[in-house]
């Protein structure tokens, strides 16, 4: 009876155990974007530089918000995550992508958005069309394809002063003259992009003739002045700063 007792006791420990593995788990892949994906690690596999496969991330305007996509990136998983304002959607698509080929309007569909995936066979100029997300207008996304050795780096903000608006950015590795591309809304409608190197984690990036950016990366943050000058004579008129956190 004894050795009855002391069994049922060690099954129900393990079952204890199992419940609480099972727990710690599911927490902790609730902190990824997949089960396979995490926002501070480099994911795209090596073979799948140069090609339209691998991961592509980037961010989202109007509201604000992050996006990524992995594309057969040796799992056979065709999926985009959109998260939106703090919302998730998951999208999927039934189209086929070739290998060696490149990703001509494939389009993914989730619970809020639906977009359409382009980019070339080495998955360069990737872009998203026809994007429609339930409860935001005017969105514009910039997305990048992932090189296994150049990690990107997502960051949300805002610009402040006496004007104000969304300002998001791209960071493509880490290194003295690595590239980092900005993405600005002005007054939720007019959407401009632009990119410039980072020299000794600063950059300095003009949006045409009006406005323009002075910033530094430190840590997980993006910070800076911003000036706005007047088109036909080129003196600046405002000024302010910005602010902008990693988020992916």
């Amino acid at each position: 009876m004894k050795a009855i007792h002391l069994k049922k006791r060690l099954v129900l420990l393990i079952i204890t155990f199992l419940i609480i593995l099972f727990a710690c788990q599911k927490e902790n892949t609730g902190t990824k974007v997949t089960d396979n994906e995490q926002a501070d690690s480099l994911v795209t596999k090596q073979q799948y530089n140069n090609t339209s496969f691998g991961v592509y991330k980037g961010v989202v305007v109007g509201s604000t918000g992050t996006i990524v996509f992995t594309i057969n990136n040796g799992d056979n998983v065709l999926k985009g995550y959109l998260t939106i304002d703090s919302t998730k959607d998951t999208l999927s698509t039934t189209q086929t992508i070739v290998p060696g080929q490149p990703i001509n309007n494939v389009t993914f569909t989730g619970r809020i958005s639906s977009m359409t995936l382009s980019a070339n066979a080495d998955g360069s100029n990737a872009t998203l069309t026809n994007i429609s997300i339930t409860g935001h207008s005017n969105v514009a996304v910039l997305i990048i394809h992932e090189n296994s050795t150049k990690q990107i780096l997502c960051y949300e903000g805002t610009y402040s002063g006496n004007r104000s608006g969304t300002l998001n950015c791209v960071r493509v590795g880490v290194n003295n003259g690595d590239t980092v591309y900005v993405l600005a809304q002005f007054n939720d409608t007019l959407t401009l992009q632009r990119y410039g190197q980072v020299i000794n984690n600063n950059t300095s990036i003009n949006f045409g003739p009006v406005f323009g950016i002075q910033g530094g990366f430190s840590g997980n943050n993006f910070n800076g002045t911003w000036t706005w000058a007047d088109f036909n004579t080129g003196t600046i008129i405002d000024s302010g700063t910005f602010a902008c956190t990693r988020t992916y």
